[in-house]
């Protein structure tokens, strides 16, 4: 959902279910859902992907259905994965829990709570092997205008997307099988708000559970723990403890992931199907 070069990537079926709570305490905090699922195909040259998520922030409510594709070059110790991805979205605005200064607005009308559809897209470059990553993307490339009120000649609610860029830079160390430490810093930019950093550390023991720490600039230390179960499956959570002004009024997030994750492709001659060593591994978002 944020890099569409990553579909694919895995050399996997990729399931995931994701479910976040964001700001424990406010009225209508914002709350976040996405299923998602990707693989490979085509001898693992092309992947693709689809995914689904509503956001509810508040009296605005974003319903997102989309597909993601990308194309990959395998060099000798590394692969690169080129993405795009478009999407459909719907956009709803509540207007009986807005709060206005100015009740004249000519941008809302709170008697109404109106949608509205919108298409955009993303793309991305992922380069990786089973020791690390570095993936670039941007999100809203065409920055689309999402348009309330068509049939009213009195109001004009135009929401225009901007465009975000992200960067993710990850390293795996080991020096021990059993012990694997999963290093990763992940970035957001968007016009007119603040650089957005955070960086986690997890170790993960036999591939089986996993404990880490985010720590997300001017705003929350979050706590990892997860656990794999049957090989295939995965369940992930995470709180955030909030360190910024927001601390005084809210008791923190929490976010769950649930993933499935399993090989398509026939072991042959003995060696592993898995391309790289540490493929399960993943970011929440």
């Amino acid at each position: 959902m944020i890099n569409p070069a990553i579909a694919g990537t895995k050399k996997l079926v990729d399931a995931r279910m994701n479910y976040r709570m964001q700001w424990v305490g406010y009225d209508d905090a914002p709350r976040t859902y996405s299923l998602g699922l990707h693989s490979r195909f085509y001898k693992g040259k092309m992947g693709a992907g689809m995914y689904l998520m509503q956001d509810n922030v508040g009296p605005a409510k974003q319903m997102n259905l989309g597909a993601a594709y990308a194309f990959h070059i395998r060099f000798p110790d590394v692969e690169l994965s080129a993405g795009l991805a478009g999407n459909f979205t719907k956009y709803s605005l509540i207007g009986d829990k807005m709060f206005l200064h100015n009740r004249q607005d000519p941008s809302i009308d709170q008697t109404l709570t109106n949608s509205t559809w919108t298409t955009d897209a993303s793309a991305g470059i992922y380069l990786y092997n089973d020791r690390f990553h570095l993936g670039l993307s941007g999100m809203h490339v065409l920055q689309s205008t999402a348009e309330f009120y068509k049939n009213d000649t009195t109001k004009k609610g135009l929401v225009k997307y901007a465009t975000h860029a992200n960067f993710s830079l990850g390293y795996n160390y080991s020096q021990n099988p059993d012990f694997v430490f999963e290093s990763t810093l992940y970035g957001n930019y968007v016009a007119g708000a603040p650089l957005m950093l955070d960086y986690t550390l997890r170790l993960h023991y036999r591939q089986m559970v996993f404990a880490g720490v985010s720590l997300r600039l001017r705003d929350a230390v979050a706590l990892h723990l997860g656990a794999t179960i049957m090989e295939d499956f995965q369940v992930s959570y995470s709180y955030d403890i909030l360190i910024g002004k927001m601390r005084n009024y809210s008791s923190g997030s929490h976010e769950i992931m649930l993933a499935f994750s399993s090989s398509i492709f026939k072991q042959k001659k003995g060696r592993s199907t898995d391309k790289f060593l540490h493929q399960r591994y993943a970011y929440l978002f």
